[in-house]
């Protein structure tokens, strides 16, 4: 009798199996069949940016060619930030219909009729929010302070006690940097510190893109809904468990791909697969291989400075003597890797400002004398904990580039272990007692002085360089001139160099791969750090 018990509780609990399961493959089916009518495979182009799992309009995690990607498309930019423009080509939407600056003064003038995706029109309300928005929150966004520094009265903007001006039924937190003074619906002036003449392309990034206030909650830190722009799409539907967004055309009349859909994810799937190195993907008969001509970053060697070993100049030599940047970049698999070590890149268009130096050559000897002249109890028989921030990749040392560089390090008796990215920690944090850290700097700017500016005192990477009065001249000479003479700048890259604040190993350029079958043309690319996806055309 108890047999029979127990074979009809299995008999009932296999039933009960057999039965979720068919709901739960019933519900799968629904949804795709819904999923593929809402929107129809030939009507949409996939692309996988990422292994990384991320919500791509997070303006403070989010990595450069994925936040870039996305507010280029969905929030449109102020300035255009193609470098060679075809007439024959769609061009992205833009906000801004003149600007200038002179000596310390920018003025900008808005397009009329430029209207959010809410169909509320654009003013000058919304650029000076948009701003202003990240510094006004309870955390303060160090990345974008440092970006606005020019601005003068920036660095007293505080998140209390802020008052709302009425303007046109929407109340805006207007007049709070002296700096910005928006003089009516279409025209914005600015007042800076230095002069700056690159101001409004410093300024036209993924990470200030331009937002409609009323969409916010009322702390302006998170969206109502989801994201609104201007750009050419608007968000239709998004999934922040599975990390897919669909993007939809906003204006039915343009000739572009009616839906775009991102996802992150590591298998072999996506209509268009961003790699940056990977061999996991890209593979199918289909795929076909492209890597970008510009360089989408950089990547390096930050050291901890409020550490014992980060603030000695003859360790960081010695790291940067140790490295065989030839070599290394020959690791990579699909010669997406090219041998450096300043900070601007020499495949750009901002490489008239590199200084006159060549890339520095590996000295094993050398590397060795200045580590034996470093406290032994610092560094000899310890191992470096190297957090990562490094676009795309999960498992960061599968990259035969990244094997070397452990290779090389140990042969002069530094050991490292390279931990993969956690978008969490891009740089060191407060009391942080790791040394090394690997990471780098992409150029969505023809600014070639705005990477140089995180690394000024109290700017974004506090811990990453010490106070260094030199370094602020050269720095404020820089910009003041970078548009009349490069050798200043050229002065600020040799000397930043030479201290080894940021010890640069390498640049990166983009490489992808699409699915022939589907994809007809990729369009005009100018740039290696995102994509123009209005461009795309599917067969």
């Amino acid at each position: 009798m108890m047999i029979f018990k127990k074979v009809y509780i299995i008999m009932a609990m296999l039933l009960i199996t057999i039965i979720l399961l068919i709901v739960v493959v019933y519900h799968k089916v629904v949804y795709l069949t819904t999923y593929n009518e809402l929107f129809p495979t030939d009507e949409t182009i996939t692309i996988n940016l990422s292994e990384i799992p991320q919500i791509p309009w997070d303006t403070s995690r989010a990595l450069a060619h994925v936040i870039e990607t996305f507010t280029a498309s969905v929030n449109g930019s102020l300035i255009s930030i193609e470098e060679n423009f075809n007439e024959n080509e769609i061009p992205q939407n833009t906000l801004l219909d003149k600007y200038t600056c002179d000596y310390n003064y920018c003025f900008a003038t808005l397009k009329k009729n430029i209207f959010f995706h809410n169909n509320r029109e654009v003013t000058a309300y919304d650029v000076e929010f948009s701003l202003i928005r990240q510094l006004i929150l309870k955390n303060k966004n160090k990345f974008i302070a440092s970006i606005l520094d020019d601005i003068v009265g920036i660095d007293d903007l505080k998140s209390k006690k802020i008052k709302l001006k009425k303007i046109n039924s929407i109340y805006y937190p207007t007049g709070l940097v002296k700096g910005i003074e928006v003089v009516d619906k279409y025209n914005i002036n600015f007042k800076l510190k230095r002069t700056n003449n690159l101001f409004f392309n410093r300024i036209s990034i993924g990470r200030l893109p331009i937002v409609p206030i009323e969409e916010f909650d009322p702390f302006y830190n998170n969206w109502l809904k989801h994201p609104i722009g201007f750009g050419k799409y608007k968000i239709e539907s998004y999934d922040l468990n599975s990390y897919e967004f669909v993007l939809k055309k906003f204006n039915e009349q343009e000739n572009i791909p009616r839906y775009i859909k991102f996802i992150f994810s590591n298998k072999n799937e996506g209509d268009i697969k961003i790699l940056l190195g990977n061999l996991t993907r890209g593979n199918s008969k289909t795929d076909r291989r492209i890597v970008f001509p510009s360089i989408y970053t950089n990547g390096g060697f930050f050291f901890n400075h409020k550490t014992l070993l980060g603030a000695n100049a003859k360790f960081r030599e010695a790291i940067s003597l140790a490295l065989d940047r030839e070599l290394i970049a020959s690791k990579a698999h699909f010669k997406e890797i090219v041998p450096e070590n300043q900070m601007i890149p020499i495949f750009s268009s901002i490489r008239k400002f590199r200084a006159n130096i060549p890339i520095e050559k590996r000295n094993i000897k050398r590397a060795k004398l200045l580590l034996n002249e470093v406290p032994h109890y610092l560094w000899k028989n310890r191992v470096f904990h190297v957090h990562t921030y490094w676009a795309n990749i999960e498992n960061i040392n599968s990259l035969p580039y990244i094997q070397e560089i452990i290779s090389q390090l140990r042969d002069v008796g530094i050991y490292t272990v390279f931990y993969d990215t956690d978008i969490n920690y891009n740089k060191f944090k407060y009391n942080d007692t790791n040394v090394l850290l690997w990471s780098g700097f992409s150029f969505p700017s023809i600014d070639p002085n705005k990477n140089f500016a995180y690394f000024r005192k109290n700017s974004f990477l506090s811990n990453e360089s010490p106070p260094d009065n030199i370094y602020e001249k050269l720095y404020k000479e820089a910009v003041e001139n970078s548009t009349v003479n490069s050798e200043y700048t050229k002065r600020l890259s040799e000397y930043f160099v030479d201290k080894k604040y940021f010890v640069v190993v390498l640049n990166q350029r983009m490489s992808f791969a699409y699915n022939s079958e589907r994809i007809a043309s990729l369009g005009e690319q100018h740039n290696g750090y995102m994509f123009y996806v209005w461009k795309l055309k599917l067969k």
